[in-house]
């Protein structure tokens, strides 16, 4: 994990999700730095370092919706924010916008 821009907007991220949360009434469940117990259940959560969580965000966020390929700095912050959030359907959503 390497990218100058991933390690840019990193920080936003992560200041965006937040820490350790188990809100029975929250649907996303027990999530620690926006990852959650219902997306990764074989992680132990509560203890998710930052370096786990970055490690999954430039995987199975940035990387996997190719985020390094958008030109626009702001835009690729857009769609990597959202696709933590929305999963896949952030790439189609952005694409119908």
């Amino acid at each position: 994990m390497s990218t100058a821009r991933f390690n840019r907007m990193i920080p936003i991220i992560l200041q965006h999700e937040g820490g350790y949360v188990n809100n029975p009434a929250d649907p996303g469940g027990e999530t620690n730095y926006g990852i959650s117990k219902r997306s990764y259940p074989a992680l132990d959560i509560k203890n998710l370092t930052v370096d786990q969580a970055k490690d999954i965000y430039f995987r199975d966020f940035y990387t996997k919706n190719k985020i390094e390929n958008i030109n626009h700095e702001d835009t690729a912050l857009q769609l990597f924010d959202f696709s933590v959030n929305a999963g896949s359907n952030a790439v189609r959503e952005m694409q119908k916008i």
